[in-house]
């Protein structure tokens, strides 16, 4: 451990030539090593004085090294003064502000550049042999064979306009279907995953195996829906999401959900339990003639986006389309999807621009769930009732091949673990 933080340490404090952290100045850079704290502070003021997708590079870097030069200087400070043996305990709480640290550098910036390094680091603190002593037991209220509550489906809706589900097929078979692509479940194309089986999403303990004692942080979306009035978001450790949202500690009405987050750069191992259906690597048509996306410039993506969806019943995602053919891949509980052809993107009020001139015109201003529950027959959008529409239960094992542009609400019927792969 002491070898990899001199190694580290001596790669931050020389930089190439081409990396853009040159780009913050001398003067920030030439204190990597003595105030870490005070560069974190000032580029966390930059990154937040840019809308995301326009934050200079150099600043996400200077926020990066910068933090993992902080959590390098504290595994050495541990090392030589506090444990003489240089041993890690996994138990040590001083191991939750590093990763805190490290994490905050990847959910905040993407760290650019480090991202192999960051993982490196978390990797060696989790393997690092332990001292003889007692464990001492974290606050991780998981037991070993315990299973997320699955078996009760909440307010399972009928299902009228089925969508079509065809078992375990073919490369060949998928690639006719793209033809004139319309949704479809696929059953039986997940059965290889580790996920399902001996390494199963459905235990908290192997959760929290997987994310460093649950210290791992996410950034979780608080309230029902991102359309709905007080939504926001926090950051916070994967064994309080699952204690709080998960595991029935929270009042009731109080939601969670860890929502189109590319988890899995972040976590390498839950990626390895899992892989990119065959489906993802097929060349799909691109939007229909006439439709909202047709004509758009949509970037070619070099490899599937993989994105997770986790969270209790009742977490939903709005009425909504994505520029992307996608698999919605159910790995854990149930979910309800409703979806519309793009054509009646007419009777589905799409939202457009709204405050800070951000584009919302992939979301409907309808309110599914509530229309659904004997809502005014209207609600100010008269033609919804009239767009037809095709639904199903996904449950685990299953997967739901949504072709671009289709509009799509989806609500979980049982505490829900989903992984979308993007593709064109």
């Amino acid at each position: 451990m002491q070898h990899l933080c001199d190694t580290i340490t001596k790669t931050l404090q020389n930089p190439s030539s081409s990396d853009p952290i040159h780009e913050c100045g001398t003067a920030a850079t030439s204190l990597i090593l003595r105030r870490p704290d005070d560069l974190i502070r000032l580029a966390h003021d930059k990154i937040y004085s840019f809308p995301f997708s326009k934050v200079p590079a150099c600043w996400r870097r200077l926020y990066t090294d910068a933090s993992i030069i902080k959590a390098v200087l504290a595994i050495k400070s541990h090392l030589a003064d506090v444990n003489p043996h240089k041993a890690i305990h996994p138990d040590d709480e001083w191991l939750t502000d590093v990763v805190k640290l490290l994490d905050m550098a990847l959910i905040m910036t993407g760290a650019p550049l480090r991202e192999p390094m960051i993982e490196q680091l978390i990797q060696a603190l989790q393997t690092q042999p332990a001292p003889a002593r007692p464990p001492k037991r974290r606050k991780v209220a998981v037991e070993e064979e315990a299973r997320f509550p699955v078996s009760a489906v909440a307010s399972a809706p009928e299902i009228h306009f089925p969508i079509p589900r065809r078992p375990a097929l073919s490369l060949s078979a998928f690639e006719k279907h793209l033809q004139t692509p319309t949704p479809l479940v696929i059953q039986d194309a997940l059965a290889h995953w580790p996920a399902l089986h001996e390494r199963p999403w459905k235990s908290p303990a192997y959760l929290t195996a997987q994310t460093f004692g649950g210290r791992r942080l996410i950034p979780v979306e608080i309230g029902r829906s991102y359309t709905d009035e007080g939504w926001g978001q926090s950051i916070i450790t994967f064994e309080e999401f699952m204690r709080r949202y998960l595991l029935g500690e929270s009042p009731p009405g109080k939601t969670g959900y860890l929502a189109q987050h590319d988890l899995f750069a972040q976590i390498p191992a839950l990626r390895k339990d899992i892989s990119v259906p065959d489906y993802c690597y097929t060349c799909p048509p691109p939007p229909g003639v006439g439709t909202p996306l047709a004509g758009k410039d949509v970037p070619r993506l070099e490899e599937p986006l993989l994105n997770a969806w986790f969270g209790p019943a009742g977490t939903i995602s709005p009425l909504h389309s994505d520029p992307y053919h996608n698999i919605l891949c159910q790995v854990v509980g149930k979910k309800y999807v409703r979806l519309y052809d793009p054509h009646e993107s007419g009777k589905l009020y799409p939202r457009g621009f709204e405050e800070g001139g951000i584009d919302m015109g992939n979301t409907s201003q309808v309110d599914v769930e509530a229309m659904g529950q004997g809502g005014p027959s209207d609600s100010g959008f008269p033609l919804f009732r009239e767009a037809a529409y095709v639904e199903t239960v996904l449950s685990e094992g299953e997967c739901l091949y949504i072709p671009v542009g289709w509009w799509h609400y989806v609500r979980s019927l049982t505490v829900s673990f989903s992984v979308s792969f993007w593709w064109n």
